[in-house]
Order: C-alpha cells, then sequence, then structure tokens
C-alpha cells in the first residue's frame, strides 16, 4: 500500500514502513512501462512461485530467530520474511535481519509514520505527565507549546489541532474497557468543562507508546500547571 502522509495506525502497526522521496533532479530512474516491464515481473513471479512451492513445508514449521529488541506485533510482521530469508540461505538472513533492525526502529521514531502514537506519547509524556485529568483546552494549549510537535500548525498553514480533530484522533483508540476514547466531564472550581482522563489513556500508552523517559523539571512544571487547573 502506498500513501501520502501518515496511514491509520491499524495499517501502520501492521505493516513494514518503507518511506519514499521523490527523486531528486540529478537523480535517473528508468521510467516503468507496463508492456516492457509486466513480461519480466511475471517470469520473476513464476520463479518464485516453483522455488516456493519446494520449501513450503519448511517454511511452515520455521520459527526464525528475531533480532533482538524486536518482539510483539513486529516481530509478527517479520517472522514469515525472515523464515523466507533463512530458507534462501547465502547472504540473505543476515541482510533481512539488518533490514529488520532498520525499518523496526525507523517506524518506531515517528517522523510522521504514525501521528496518532506520536500524540498519545505526548500526551502520556509532556501533557498528563501523572494527572488524573485535564480539561481540553488544558490540553491542547500544552500540546500547541511542544516546539518540535505538528499540534500548533497541523497542515503546514498554521492550522493548529483542536478539540474536535484531537477528539477524532483519540477516538480510534479504545479504554480498557474496550470502549472508544472520548472526552468526558471534569468538575473543577471554574465549572465543569470537557476533558479526558489518564485513567482512559492508560491502555493506549502501555500498549503503543515506548516506554516513559524519567521524570524531569519540564514534567514536574507540567504537573503543577496541571495541579492549578483542578
Amino acid at each position: 500500500m502506498a500513501g501520502l502522509g501518515s496511514l491509520p495506525d491499524t495499517i501502520l502497526t501492521r505493516s513494514v514502513i518503507i518511506r519514499m522521496r521523490k527523486k531528486a533532479p540529478n537523480e535517473k530512474a528508468e521510467p516503468y512501462r507496463r508492456r516492457v516491464h509486466e513480461k519480466q515481473g511475471h517470469a520473476l513471479r513464476d520463479r518464485l512461485a516453483k522455488w516456493a512451492d519446494t520449501i513450503r513445508d519448511d517454511i511452515a514449521a520455521a520459527w526464525p530467530e528475531m533480532p533482538e529488541g524486536v518482539s510483539d506485533r513486529p516481530a509478527d510482521v517479520w517472522e514469515p520474511l525472515l523464515a523466507v530469508a533463512d530458507a534462501a540461505g547465502g547472504h540473505w538472513p543476515e541482510r533481512a535481519r539488518a533490514a529488520c533492525l532498520e525499518l523496526v526502529r525507523a517506524a518506531g521514531e515517528g517522523s510522521g509514520s504514525s501521528i496518532g502514537i506520536r500524540l498519545l506519547t505526548d500526551l502520556r509524556d509532556k501533557v498528563f505527565c501523572g494527572a488524573e485529568r485535564m480539561p481540553t483546552a488544558a490540553i491542547l494549549e500544552l500540546l500547541h507549546r511542544i516546539d518540535d510537535a505538528p499540534w500548533a500548525d497541523m497542515d503546514g498553514n498554521g492550522k493548529p489541532l483542536n478539540a474536535r480533530s484531537l477528539s477524532k484522533m483519540l477516538g480510534e483508540y479504545v479504554t480498557a474497557k474496550n470502549e472508544p476514547i472520548g472526552p468526558r466531564s471534569i468538575r473543577t472550581t471554574q465549572g465543569v468543562p470537557k476533558g479526558y482522563y489518564a485513567e482512559d489513556l492508560a491502555d493506549a500508552w502501555l500498549r503503543y507508546c515506548p516506554p516513559a523517559p524519567r521524570e524531569s523539571r519540564y514534567i514536574r512544571y507540567i504537573r503543577y500547571i496541571a495541579g492549578q487547573r483542578g
């Protein structure tokens, strides 16, 4: 699958993510022509299918060794590919595991590969920071202040993340009770605004986010702000 921008996390977390770049003016690439290259593709497909029939039983029973640090869903994605590489032999097992480590690492760094996971991580590490609940207005204010994040300029034209978009993005994840994450009323000294509870986000934080960093002065400051806002 290919697309511009980000795809849903339900697809990304089950995929080998390869980021592509537009060809530079000084780079040359042979143009694709179906009437020319289709026969070549079919010939390669037939060779692969013939070879696959010879190792079908071995592949079905294979338990390939995963590179260190690759587990859970990335391991599920890469296991059949590594099994094929092991069956091919030669330099393929080593090359496949090197590619696995590099692409899993790149996907884990975010960089636009999963805007939803970036949002969850920023909420945990730079917004809630231990607070039990926060009004939506306070959440958005803190998100917009994060210098290296996209929240203050979602479309490249200065349009910030708003309450509706926040609700839509978080609604793609569920609570521990398997219900979509959504805003709830929060009772404060200034009224009952809509906001979010850490307990609703906790399961998504556990499942999708990288390990939390150690507490810093910044995190303690955010906790103070959250407490002041109720």
